[in-house]
């Protein structure tokens, strides 16, 4: 029995090591050759957040810590499918799919990792033939700012 609980907490242990996760996604693409990389720091997000009227865009920006945006659109095709490829893995990692629109020839993917009370981290993938785009919004997000964040996207 004991070697059996050993056993079983390695392997969890183990997981939890070489777990995925989305920062160290955009961590190992953020230097390719090519690559475009944003990071907005919280402090940058609260004084974004004065600046803004619209209420609803006001809170939204007051749950938010960081936003980063890598943009690999100029990057070789090998490294955006891999890019997108690990972003897709992440469901393996705890990540839930919030929602996936396909038009065309323009995909889009949505993904969440959730707290106790919130959603920690929204993932989205804006990709198609030519173009690949990651952006990662962490923080205390209600799951009704969601919405708002999708829409912001739109922009990049």
């Amino acid at each position: 029995m004991k070697k059996f609980l050993l056993t079983l907490m390695l392997v969890v242990t183990a997981q939890w090591v070489f777990g995925q996760s989305a920062h160290a996604v955009f961590d190992d693409y953020k230097n390719e050759k090519k690559a475009r990389f944003i990071s907005v720091p919280r402090a940058q997000m609260s004084i974004a957040a004065q600046m803004i009227k619209e209420n609803n865009m006001k809170a939204l920006l007051q749950e938010v810590k960081s936003l980063k945006v890598l943009t690999l659109d100029d990057c070789r095709k090998g490294i955006r499918k891999g890019f997108a490829k690990k972003i897709i893995n992440l469901s393996k990692y705890g990540y839930e799919e919030f929602t996936r629109v396909k038009d065309d020839k323009d995909n889009m993917l949505v993904l969440v990792k959730r707290g106790v009370r919130y959603i920690e981290e929204v993932v989205l993938l804006v990709s198609d033939e030519d173009d690949c785009t990651g952006i990662l919004v962490t923080g205390d997000i209600n799951p009704e700012d969601i919405e708002a964040i999708i829409d912001i996207s739109g922009n990049y």
